[in-house]
């Protein structure tokens, strides 16, 4: 959508950002409740700070599209 065909659909984005925020916080609370294998350091870090992947992985695709159109919006 941001390359191919030069669009966005608001509708689209806010579904992204839903599908992103479900998929981090699932799989913080499988991890912390030792459905899913991982280091103690990490189930650690999820209990503490749930929403920092969420928060980084939206603020990625958010600066992915302020770069592919910064041209449009400062013109």
């Amino acid at each position: 959508s941001l390359y191919r065909i030069n669009s966005l659909c608001l509708w689209c984005s806010l579904a992204w950002v839903a599908t992103i925020i479900m998929f981090w916080y699932v799989t913080s609370f499988n991890v912390r409740n030792d459905f899913l294998p991982a280091p103690h350091w990490l189930r650690g870090f999820l209990g503490e700070f749930t929403w920092v992947f969420p928060l980084l992985h939206v603020g990625v695709i958010g600066m992915l599209i302020l770069t592919r159109w910064w041209d449009f919006w400062t013109s």
